[in-house]
């Protein structure tokens, strides 16, 4: 059952200064936000509007690489497939990372972590993502991607760290490794069968 604290989290309205000041903090550099974040059950929707945020400016770097790449020719169906369906896309096999994640230390390691914890902790740090955008500067596209991806996996590492603190980094990184993992099969997968990606995945596009 939720806690008292976390239903009036949920009750709460939603604090928009208070998730553009967590952006802000994990875009300076300022890495203990992230065991803050994961230790304050108030800040579970301010971490995923970060996470959504990510997401979405990932999607629209996506969309404005193809739109340039094919000087405007594909303007319908990228939209479509990059701009809605590929966030729901990320949006759906990063929940599939957490999940990994979060069984990979419970079975493997013996750490138990709050599930919810944990996915603030990452939430946070896929805001990160919003970097992607700039993959819209043509040639440099998949460097940025990639950059921007594999800082990503860093920093989840430490947000392993910062939710579940029995972890050592050996545990720490082999879970968030593993659910990356994952979470690159499922869109690679579907951006090669489907066209529907976002972020460095477009290139993965069949």
């Amino acid at each position: 059952m939720p806690s008292a604290r976390a239903l009036a989290a949920i009750e709460a309205p939603f604090d928009w200064r208070r998730a553009l000041s967590l952006h802000r903090r994990l875009l300076a550099g300022e890495l203990g936000v992230i065991g803050e974040v994961a230790g304050n059950e108030s800040d579970t929707r301010p971490a995923l509007a970060v996470l959504l945020l990510g997401v979405l400016a990932a999607s629209l770097g996506a969309w404005l690489w193809i739109v340039i790449d094919t000087q405007g020719a594909g303007l319908g169906a990228p939209a479509l497939k990059v701009l809605l369906l590929g966030s729901l896309a990320s949006l759906g096999a990063w929940a599939l990372w957490v999940g990994l994640t979060w069984h990979a230390l419970r079975s493997i390691f013996q750490v138990n972590v709050e599930l919810q914890d944990l996915t603030r902790a990452m939430a946070l740090v896929g805001g990160f993502a919003v970097w992607q955008f700039f993959m819209l500067a043509g040639p440099a596209s998949f460097a940025i991607g990639l950059i921007t991806t594999i800082a990503a996996v860093l920093l989840t590492v430490l947000a392993v760290r910062a939710a579940a603190p029995e972890a050592d980094d050996r545990a720490a990184i082999i879970s968030a490794g593993a659910g990356f993992g994952l979470y690159a099969l499922v869109l690679s997968i579907v951006a090669d069968l489907t066209g529907v990606s976002s972020g460095l995945f477009v290139h993965a596009i069949g």
